[in-house]
């Protein structure tokens, strides 16, 4: 009779489908909490612990994500919880958008399918910008799916509240709203898909205004900054290989389904755009800049709704996907197994790194404050394993972060703390597969980082070999006073892709201070060495203190560089 009740109670579909529920949440549970964060955990942690409506790389959304499991769990666990809950939801909305008549006798091969699929699984367990966001794609797909049945109001304003979903978790969710709107033209005579529009878009006015406070940092790193290497064939080559790494060994059979499988609504329209069109959009971005794997893992959630189908109604295919997808999930276990283990892993990886990384350099420096010289991944990885101060400067050679934004450079003022760099002329602190590192002690250490050297012109002309005065304001936007007495000023040329040509001394009497939010104009004599070419594209003034490499306190002016 136990034996029978048992049986019946597994058989049950919707019981089914919860037990696998339960088991994918208690696989990410131990996943999360026996690996140790990636270093971009760490930074979106930093974020967390300083909720805004924007930051320099993403929209806010992750933070609030990781600030959520942290009041449930400390360490990875806390910063991952709200992701795996996310993650199951995003499991549900992916099938309630599924129209296929039998789903409910095939719900083991929904599940095997999720597997079948890596990188979606990825997302059960990290808390990145892509959990928020894939979340918001299924519910913004399901409730497509309602008001292209509906079209009521209910369905009209979490339309709008999915589209400001996607759009705080990643920019790049404003894609899968241009795709449905390509596949379905009509929808731009629909009055209550305008509302939807509007709706969503004044949800996403606090970040709107977070920026225009900001000065736009997001959108200048991203359109401007971002794409500073010049094009190579592989960067094409790797999009391609990304669109088959992101699922996996399934591959063949996911693609083949989702071309062979037949579009009957104008729903299954939309999915094939979205994919189409992620692939289509970021081939076009390979000839720009390098892409990555994650910035096409939008097209899992079309390809699964679409393919379940297909894979219910084809045999042969179905059976190629459950050897596939087996063979798939079980390389997944043990992926999973070498990423919680560095004892089972026959390489050192990521997460195996940080706890053991971050306590030699804390015995190495004694405990003091770290300043890192253009790694924002490594100072938020220490500061997330040793609750030190720690703060990364940024290098003009590198990028910006957080770090620009926030309080950490005025946290450490005056601290004795240690210089941490690859070209830091000290004593060994650690070595990874980015370079070896070396540490120098520095007391009563004060920067500043955020001083303004800015041009008023928007283009400058300078002449070879020819001393000349060139003029730029330099505004203080420190509570303090700042001296420059031990400041020195260069000048730096850059090229295409912003690639750093030349840096030249600049003749300046430095000694004045500047007040807090005071500005000064000053004149500062330069020559241009023969050599320099006309590849140049921008000419900035920047500063150096400490012997530290050169920062981005100047704004960039286009330059013409012509002989005397």
């Amino acid at each position: 009779m136990l034996r029978n009740s048992r049986m019946k109670f597994i058989k049950n579909p919707k019981r089914q489908f919860f037990l696998f529920i339960v088991l994918f949440f208690l696989l990410n549970f131990i996943q999360s909490y026996f690996t140790e964060l990636l270093e971009d955990e760490t930074y979106y942690w930093i974020w967390s612990n300083n909720l805004a409506f924007g930051y320099f790389d993403h929209p806010p959304l992750i933070a609030l994500w990781i600030k959520i499991g942290s009041f449930f769990f400390n360490g990875a666990l806390g910063v991952r919880f709200f992701s795996i809950i996310s993650f199951l939801i995003t499991l549900i909305f992916i099938w309630l958008s599924i129209d296929a008549k039998e789903k409910w006798k095939y719900v083991w091969l929904y599940f095997l399918l999720i597997c079948s699929v890596a990188l979606l699984n990825v997302y059960g367990f990290t808390a990145l910008p892509d959990s928020p966001l894939l979340l918001f794609v299924a519910i913004f797909l399901y409730t497509y799916k309602r008001f292209l049945e509906t079209n009521s109001f209910l369905h009209t304003f979490l339309l709008g509240f999915a589209m400001a979903g996607m759009l705080y978790s990643k920019y790049h969710g404003v894609l899968v709203i241009v795709f449905i709107i390509i596949s379905n033209i009509k929808l731009l005579k629909n009055k209550r898909f305008w509302i939807a529009c509007f709706f969503g878009a004044f949800l996403f006015i606090p970040h709107i205004l977070w920026q225009l406070n900001h000065g736009f940092p997001s959108i200048e790193y991203h359109l401007f900054d971002r794409s500073k290497k010049l094009y190579k064939f592989k960067y094409t080559l790797m999009h391609f290989v990304n669109l088959i790494t992101i699922i996996g060994i399934s591959f063949p059979i996911i693609y083949f389904a989702f071309f062979k499988q037949k579009i009957t609504t104008t729903f299954e329209k939309g999915l094939r755009y979205i994919v189409l069109g992620f692939i289509v959009f970021f081939f076009l971005s390979s000839f720009k800049t390098s892409t990555q794997a994650q910035w096409n893992v939008i097209i899992l959630i079309p390809l699964v709704i679409l393919t379940f189908s297909y894979f219910i109604e084809n045999r042969k295919s179905r059976k190629l996907l459950i050897y596939l997808g087996l063979a798939n999930l079980v390389l997944m276990l043990i992926g999973r197994a070498f990423l919680a283990s560095s004892s089972l892993s026959p390489v050192e990886l990521e997460t195996h790194l940080g706890k053991k990384w971050a306590e030699e350099i804390r015995k190495k420096t004694n405990d003091r404050p770290i300043v890192f010289l253009g790694s924002y991944r490594n100072a938020s990885r220490y500061n997330f394993y040793t609750d030190i101060k720690t703060h990364s400067y940024s290098l003009l050679r590198k990028r910006k972060s957080q770090y620009d934004l926030t309080d950490f450079e005025q946290n450490i003022q005056h601290e004795d703390v240690v210089i941490v760099g690859r070209n830091v002329i000290g004593y060994l602190l650690f070595e990874n597969k980015r370079g070896i590192y070396y540490g120098t002690n520095i007391d009563d250490y004060v920067t500043v980082q955020k001083i303004q050297c800015n041009f008023t012109e928007k283009k400058i002309l300078l002449f070879k070999n020819k001393k000349q005065q060139v003029s730029f304001e330099i505004y203080n936007p420190y509570t303090f006073e700042v001296s420059f007495n031990e400041i020195k000023f260069v000048g730096v040329f850059q090229g295409k892709k912003n690639a750093i040509i030349k840096e030249i001394a600049i003749e300046i009497d430095t000694d004045f201070s500047l007040e807090s939010n005071q500005k000064k104009t000053v004149n500062a004599s330069i020559e241009i060495p023969k050599q320099m070419n006309a590849d140049i594209l921008t000419f900035r003034i920047a500063l150096k203190s400490y012997q530290l490499p050169s920062g981005f306190q100047g704004n960039k002016v286009n330059v013409l560089i012509k002989n005397e």
